[in-house]
């Protein structure tokens, strides 16, 4: 039995990819999302209380669904027809009235560098008390070296956390000396790293790329320079599943995520309780990737700022 939805808010990412095409199928499935493929993009259809990003349609779908008791699976026929999207014989996605949003990618107004270092401190703590074991969380504790191109010592980390530390200290060294094709390599090494649609390796990617955009466009500075090691970066992205390509090129340009992008911003232009919120949100992100990503945007903060201030 077909049910109905409503669209509230649409990425501009899949605005346009749904305007370009009229026909996909059912790409996977979760239990808060699922993505539909239409072409070579992917449209991810989420539940209400999921943040809004760039490829993300957010619905009035209650958060006590989930996608599988809807009946949506993987493989299932999807049509647009005029303001609607068809899932099958088993949902309806009505798109009028569907907001457009399209994420913020700099700090309007921007803290001195004691402030914003300031901040910076707070939520590295914040992230290394909350972070946890899962995903690249034992490396919450090591940012700084992380980001002063140096291996910390440690015990005990898990597989993933093993691979990813020593190439990610080796993509930081050739960031820090614009070595554009030590950056190619060491990402080539990274890219992947991790189970699931979106690897840690990957989250992290994203973190950091969107951290550096941020940074150098909020203080306009290294823009150029930030460019070409973000473009260095999605280069490399064909290694990777096709959702991870995606956030990848969009982070690439500042454009992640909604919570992200409020961390971003309380770093550099808010106060500690709005850091501190921002962590916390971050951190809820899906079963690892906010964890991943929060490890790529402190990194990457600590870079830029060593490039920019």
């Amino acid at each position: 039995m077909e049910r109905f939805a409503r669209a509230v808010f649409i990425g501009h990412s899949a605005f346009d990819t749904l305007k370009r095409g009229d026909a996909g199928e059912v790409h996977s499935v979760f239990d808060r999302t699922f993505n539909i493929i239409i072409g070579d993009e992917l449209v991810g259809v989420a539940r209400n209380s999921i943040s809004r990003s760039p490829i993300n349609l957010i619905t009035d779908i209650p958060s006590s669904k989930n996608m599988p008791s809807l009946g949506v699976r993987k493989g299932m026929q999807v049509r647009k027809v005029g303001n609607r999207v068809l899932v099958g014989e088993v949902l309806e996605i009505s798109l009028e009235g569907a907001q457009l949003w399209r994420p913020k990618t700099r700090a309007e107004r921007c803290l001195g560098p004691e402030l914003i270092k300031r901040n910076l401190e707070l939520a590295k703590q914040l992230a290394a008390s909350k972070g946890g074991r899962e995903g690249l969380g034992q490396l919450l504790k090591h940012v700084d070296e992380i980001a002063a191109g140096k291996m910390p010592q440690t015990s005990d980390l898990n597989m993933v956390a093993r691979a990813v530390l020593p190439r990610l200290i080796d993509l930081v060294k050739a960031a820090k000396s614009e070595n554009v094709e030590g950056v190619k390599g060491t990402t080539q090494k990274l890219i992947g790293l991790g189970p699931g649609l979106s690897p840690s390796a990957d989250d992290t990617l994203s973190g950091l790329t969107a951290a550096l955009w941020w940074v150098s466009h909020s203080l306009n500075k290294k823009i150029n320079r930030v460019k070409k090691i973000n473009e260095t970066v999605v280069s490399c992205s064909n290694k990777t599943t096709l959702l991870s390509q995606q956030l990848l090129k969009h982070a690439a340009k500042g454009e992640t995520n909604e919570r992200v992008g409020e961390l971003l911003e309380a770093i550099l232009a808010g106060a500690p309780p709005d850091v501190e919120s921002g962590v916390k949100e971050v951190l809820k992100i899906g079963e690892t990737s906010g964890i991943d990503m929060v490890v790529g945007v402190l990194v990457g903060l600590n870079l830029a700022l060593s490039m920019c201030v």
